[in-house]
């Protein structure tokens, strides 16, 4: 076996040579081959470059930034590359959705008259009128509180303070105005006003519950003959005056007690108190004597 081991390194020293030479021919036969080509790998894509000996491109280094690069370029849209000789189409702006306002037309000035027109004068409005007053109780002379007082024509209407005070807005011209009140008789009166004027009334309302009547006669207490024109007073207020037949009359009278006074020319005046009961028709008879 030790013989064989010389002859064995010196084979190999001889065809180290062998090897050197065919390495030299392969390396020649690549050079002259003009047209060999490999793929170039570039950042912005994928192109072909070659290995000839004129060739001024270089193969870009495959590393790890740049595959990351060329796989986020991959992702990216991919925009055209323009060819020698060919025009590439530049995209038109896409037409605006949003209408092109249209100017509106500007109104022209409407002619100014040379002269203001004429406007007609109102006529002169009559103005309201008022009609007021007060309702009392035509035997105590006390107000009367919510008695309903009206107008007619117009309709209008109003009640009566506390105080027996009313006041209503009519219209000018006569009017018939009109009170009347629980327990009480109605009474009208007319009543003629101009416009923005005022007119004050007043109403004695007799009642219808709490009265009575008198009546009665005056003559001489001599000749018993009836004394025309004698004066007869109660002392509420009320006043009659006998007829050709010495009588007189209180149709309407509260209940209750009265001075009854009468007198006349030639005789002696004379008074007595008389007593009015409600639902009754009292009656007196009074003789005066001459003076």
């Amino acid at each position: 076996m030790n013989r064989h081991r010389p002859l064995r390194s010196l084979a190999i020293l001889a065809l180290l040579p062998l090897l050197g030479v065919v390495f030299w021919l392969t390396a020649v036969v690549a050079s002259s081959i003009p047209s060999l080509l490999v793929v170039d790998v570039n950042v912005h894509g994928l192109t072909l470059a070659t290995y000839a000996g004129d060739s001024a491109q270089r193969v870009a280094p495959l590393s790890l930034r740049v595959l990351d690069d060329a796989n986020q370029d991959a992702l990216k849209p991919a925009m055209p590359t323009p060819t020698p000789g060919r025009s590439v189409a530049t995209p038109k702006p896409a037409a605006s959705l949003s209408p092109t306002p249209t100017p509106r037309p500007v109104p022209s000035p409407l002619p100014t008259p040379s002269s203001p027109l004429p406007l007609p004068t109102p006529s002169a409005t009559p103005g309201w009128a008022t009609i007021a007053g007060q309702v009392i109780d035509s035997q105590t002379r006390l107000p009367i509180a919510g008695a309903a007082v009206s107008v007619n024509p117009g309709g209008q209407a109003a009640l009566t303070d506390i105080n027996g005070n009313f006041s209503l807005s009519v219209s000018p011209g006569t009017s018939t105005v009109t009170a009347k009140a629980t327990g009480y008789g109605s009474a009208s009166q007319t009543v003629t006003v101009n416009g923005g004027q005022k007119t004050n009334v007043v109403f004695r309302l007799a009642s219808v519950t709490a009265f009575g009547s008198l009546s009665g006669s005056v003559t001489d207490s001599l000749s018993k003959a009836p004394i025309v024109g004698a004066t007869v007073s109660l002392s509420d207020g009320m006043v009659r005056v006998t007829d050709v037949n010495g009588n007189f009359s209180f149709a309407i009278v509260l209940s209750g007690s009265y001075t009854l006074t009468v007198s006349a020319v030639g005789y002696v005046t004379q008074s007595q108190v008389v007593t009015v009961k409600t639902g009754h028709a009292t009656s007196v008879q009074i003789s005066l004597a001459r003076t």
